[in-house]
């Protein structure tokens, strides 16, 4: 029996934007801006948290919309498998920082017109269906009265392995969680590529599959759905065009960055909270910077830098202005023949990730990071600074552009 959701009807998009040109009839029922209750029941009270944000005009607002996956408290940490101790401390920090938790409804509805919310807000979205989002995660979040939305594939409802069957999803629905897709398949990059090299047909029969289907599905299983997260963040305008002939009024990525009331409503920026790197999460709770998907910089386009920005002085990768495919390899830099060099004062920042945990080699004199996901910001700009033996400050900045359809290692 399917479980209804409390979902927004789809609003009517006009095709040169694919964005609401006005409010849809709908939209006049939803009561005037006002502080909602918890959408969660709280079954233990978490302490007492400070006093919610006051609602400010729709431009204001900001929100950070996280993504997580699996957890454990035993298994080995990894990107995507966090330490359950640590969501729940990542949860107190949100409790203690008095930003407002808000359900997916909540989002749209602000995003398309008809919610004024806080200045700062988090959005809590679970990817997959990993069975410890409800043996962890759920626990905590229905301790927190935060609400959260679950993107699912389809064919990872089967209640086998490590995946949630179907009863634990309702019962979650029941107290807090709405659904969303995340396909049918979870296909990889070369999935896609492979299909479109076949031509236009089987490419849309793939689109057909694996976005319209799996709405389809768990629509029967769920009730109505409308929101969609491309697996891995890979996305085409092809995909992007169906989304709302599906029945779909938003859809997400994978690409950090604070969601304004302009978001593109296909392209939604998303933090993804790897185990391995606790620095997203601090990225995520910083509002002070309007990131948007990428870091400041001098460059007229986002994650560029301006002409006259010196090149650096020794050999770095990406070279600079170089084309790369969004299976981005390792951001490295050689600082062999910089002089006077404090390797313990190293560090790296890449757009649209902040600071990021680069590993330093001062035997070596390199600096290094791995990116934990495909990149597909057409534009990165890469910073890093140190501190010279004598006390001055010194930096070297490059940047470099990403190809998401050039063929890469998959």
């Amino acid at each position: 029996m399917a479980v209804a959701q409390d979902v927004l009807p789809l609003p009517e998009f006009p095709e040169e934007t694919g964005i609401p040109a006005k409010l849809p009839k709908w939209q006049d029922d939803i009561p005037e801006a006002q502080e909602d209750t918890p959408t969660a029941p709280v079954s233990t009270p978490a302490p007492s948290a400070p006093s919610a944000q006051a609602l400010v005009p729709r431009d204001r607002t900001r929100v950070a919309v996280l993504g997580y996956h699996n957890f454990s408290e035993t298994k080995p940490v990894t990107e995507m498998l966090m330490r359950t101790s640590e969501f729940r401390r990542q949860m107190e920090e949100i409790r203690m920082s008095g930003y407002k938790v808000i359900s997916m409804q909540e989002f749209l509805e602000w995003r398309f017109g008809a919610r004024q919310l806080p200045e700062k807000c988090i959005l809590i979205t679970m990817d997959d269906g990993w069975k410890s989002v409800y043996t962890d995660a759920y626990p905590i979040l229905r301790e927190y009265g935060y609400p959260f939305h679950l993107f699912l594939y389809t064919q990872y409802l089967t209640g086998r392995g490590d995946s949630m069957n179907k009863e634990q999803i309702r019962e979650m629905m029941a107290h807090g969680a709405s659904i969303g897709s995340h396909s049918t398949g979870h296909l990889y990059p070369r999935s896609w590529k492979a299909a479109a090299a076949k031509g236009e047909e089987e490419y849309n029969k793939l689109i057909d599959r694996e976005i319209g289907q799996s709405l389809t599905k768990l629509t029967e299983l769920f009730g109505p759905i409308n929101t969609y997260c491309y697996p891995g963040g890979y996305n085409t305008q092809a995909m992007v065009d169906k989304l709302p002939g599906y029945g779909y009024v938003a859809a997400f990525t994978v690409i950090p960055g604070k969601v304004t009331e302009s978001e593109n409503p296909w392209l939604i920026h998303r933090y993804m909270i790897f185990g391995t790197d606790p620095s997203i999460f601090r990225n995520a709770m910083d509002f002070r910077v309007a990131e948007q998907g990428r870091s400041i910089s001098t460059g007229t386009t986002p994650g560029t830098l301006s002409a006259s920005t010196p090149l650096p002085p020794f050999p770095v990768f990406p070279k600079p202005a170089s084309t790369v495919p969004c299976e981005v390899p390792t951001i490295s830099a050689n600082l062999g023949d910089a002089a006077g060099v404090d390797f313990s004062t190293l560090h790296m920042k890449v757009s649209g990730f902040g600071r990021v945990p680069a590993k330093v080699d001062a035997n070596k004199k390199t600096i290094e990071w791995t990116p934990p996901c495909r990149i597909y910001m057409p534009n990165i700009s890469v910073h890093v600074t140190w501190t010279g033996t004598d006390g001055s400050a010194r930096k070297a900045e490059w940047s470099f552009r990403v190809d998401k359809d050039m063929p890469g290692q998959q």
